[in-house]
């Protein structure tokens, strides 16, 4: 017998620091081609606890139409680790996937590229703001197309990198699966095999630190088969 489509598997989307949902249509597009639902949320980016309560939300609602398979890029698995234990399934993109005690803030020097943290401002009332040069970074193997579409929709940011330890990660009870991007300038490779190590499995893709743009079609294709693995409820 065949699972009702009511109840099959909902791809949610959470993007990095500074972007949008409207990072993911390369990859929603593909998805949807293969029969698989997506959905790209926007985080508020006003706190690291709205953005906590808004991927809670977020599963929450996509929960009522199927599992969900949860999927943070970059800044985004912070609050993925905070607030997806609903979720059925996760998936970290070059993604901080932090241990319980750690301290996201402090483990900034050994996270970021040296070169794109110079590219990074904050203001004195703590927003966060990138400067042109984070361009080459964050898109050093996209087409240009992308990467000037991307750069004009950047948003500032208020949720700064938490200070304090996520104690319970979702990771710990939510399997997970952790793509590595090996050619990334924004996130050291080393520092997302690290955390690759922590996930149940792990793929490494040949990618700049926007996979969506840059290699949407292997990650579409990662993101379908985890979603066939989400287990029906």
């Amino acid at each position: 017998m065949s699972r009702s489509p009511a109840r099959e598997p909902v791809v949610l989307l959470v993007h990095g620091a500074h972007h949008g949902s409207w990072c993911w249509k390369e990859v929603t597009e593909r998805l949807g081609a293969t029969g698989v639902r997506s959905h790209a949320i926007d985080l508020p980016f006003t706190s690291f606890t709205d953005d906590t309560e808004a991927v809670r939300a977020a599963v929450r609602e996509a929960a009522h139409h199927g599992p969900v398979l949860l999927v943070a890029h970059s800044y985004g698995g912070l609050p993925v680790s905070a607030g997806g234990h609903a979720a059925a399934r996760l998936v970290y993109i070059a993604a901080r996937m932090p241990l319980p005690g750690e301290s996201p803030a402090q483990l900034t020097p050994t996270w970021n590229d040296p070169a794109f943290h110079r590219s990074v401002r904050t203001a004195p009332d703590g927003t966060v703001t990138l400067l042109p040069t984070a361009r080459e970074a964050l898109y050093s193997a996209t087409p240009p197309r992308y990467a000037e579409h991307a750069a004009a929709l950047w948003r500032r940011m208020r949720s700064r990198v938490p200070d304090t330890p996520v104690d319970d990660p979702a990771w710990l009870t939510v399997p997970s699966a952790y793509v590595v991007c090996a050619a990334d300038r924004t996130v050291r490779p080393q520092a997302q095999h690290t955390c690759a190590a922590r996930a149940a499995t792990h793929v490494e893709l040949d990618c700049d630190h926007s996979p969506f743009y840059s290699a949407p079609e292997p990650l579409a294709r990662f993101l379908a088969a985890q979603a066939a693995l989400v287990v029906p409820q």
